[in-house]
């Protein structure tokens, strides 16, 4: 059992004994692990990540979303570099086999699916960023910055010309499958991206989006990290889903808001027209899924820790007005409208009293105007006054 207190994700997954044991556990192995996992609870989180990479690919049942891969990618990627290992798994109760091969610069995954047939996806490798910086990150691993507040992008129909702020960039002809684009958004700006296939997506401020510079397979399909509202175009023979980490949303042509940023404890989607699918993944291995169906001015909020979900109607212009450049709420916890002010202007706000964070919010705030002046409007609501400090963050206090 102490050999396993060293283990990362990569070295449980490279491990006979663990590989049963989420794959036909007998009560003997359920003891075992569970007795571990009991002496040594630090090792929960690698645990977790190893058996989800498992279930990334050989379970059927239980897909990640597309953010999962690639965090998982990017970790797996770095403990090959680190530990100069290829990493081979194979299992023989399964009849797809899979080989993570990791390149410098990319990282390509290869599964026999739907009656044999190989399918590849390949995602270049993420860039050192600062915060403050957003661009793209293109398949061969090039990045394009965007230097504006609001930057406009939009693709050719066939993918392989890239048009940023008036600027064409051409991208080289992808011989198997799509090229994979990346667009990170830090906070303090948003961007409009139109894809191949004529949709539109605004990106709120700290998102990021993967998706394929020109749709190829059965389905048009992208990750999201954060927030975006999309208009999507219609197409009854490829439909259109979005993926976070807890949920996707199943479409034809439709607009819609999803906000999933990563610390946030819910998951927010606000239909304004059109009809979507949302499903919601759940949790490990045998947690429940469970769909909905939503309707035009509807919002599911699903909570990720417990997984429950709430369904209520909505005025949708409330949810959308970011993208306006406007922020409007109704009984709003203080906490959460603060935190959508702190991304935008990409700033810290901090609370002198956390109960603070539990007052109410309503009314609108104009984005246009200096973080100072947006503070100033909500203590002329809800009774706190503010203080900036010498290094740029702001602390909320008691009025």
């Amino acid at each position: 059992m102490e050999k396993y207190r060293d283990y990362t994700a990569v070295d449980f997954l490279n491990d006979e004994s663990f590989l049963r044991w989420i794959s036909e556990p007998t009560q003997k192995e359920n003891d075992f692990w569970n007795n571990f996992l009991k002496t040594h609870p630090y090792k929960k989180a690698d645990i977790k990540e190893a058996t989800l990479v498992f279930k990334l690919f050989y379970s059927r049942e239980n897909k990640l979303a597309l953010n999962e891969q690639y965090d998982l990618w990017k970790k797996i990627q770095d403990e090959a570099k680190n530990s100069k290992r290829t990493i081979f798994l194979k299992l023989a109760k399964y009849a797809a086999i899979l080989i993570l091969v990791f390149f410098s610069g990319a990282v390509t995954y290869y599964l026999y699916q739907n009656g044999g047939q190989q399918y590849q996806y390949e995602l270049a490798e993420t860039p050192q960023t600062t915060k403050d910086e957003a661009m793209i990150v293109l398949s061969d691993g090039s990045q394009i910055s965007l230097e504006k507040q609001m930057s406009q992008i939009s693709y050719s129909q066939n993918g392989q010309q890239l048009i940023v702020n008036n600027d064409t960039i051409t991208q080289k002809t992808p011989t198997e499958g799509g090229l994979i684009n990346k667009i990170i958004i830090p906070y303090g700006k948003k961007s409009m991206i139109m894809l191949s296939d004529g949709t539109k997506v605004w990106l709120n401020a700290g998102s990021q989006l993967i998706y394929p510079s020109v749709f190829s397979e059965k389905t048009r399909q992208v990750m999201l990290v954060g927030e975006a509202f999309f208009d999507v175009a219609k197409n009854t023979e490829k439909p259109f889903v979005v993926r976070t980490t807890d949920i996707s949303i199943h479409v034809l042509g439709t607009r819609f808001d999803i906000s999933a940023y990563p610390e946030d404890k819910l998951i927010q989607t606000v239909l304004v027209e059109g009809k979507v699918n949302l499903t919601y993944s759940g949790k490990g291995i045998l947690n429940r899924e469970y769909s909905v169906e939503m309707k035009p001015n509807q919002m599911v909020v699903v909570n990720k820790s417990t997984g429950e979900s709430r369904s209520q109607t909505v005025d949708v212009s409330k949810f959308v007005s970011w993208k306006d450049g406007m922020l409007e709420f109704e009984k709003v916890d203080l906490v959460r409208a603060l935190k959508q002010v702190e991304r935008y202007y990409n700033v810290r706000i901090q609370l002198a009293d956390p109960m603070i964070g539990s007052f109410k919010l309503s009314g609108k705030l104009d984005l246009k105007e200096e973080p100072e002046e947006v503070l100033n409007v909500i203590k002329l609501t809800v009774p706190i006054d503010w203080q900036k400090k010498s290094n740029g963050d702001f602390i909320i206090i008691n009025k």
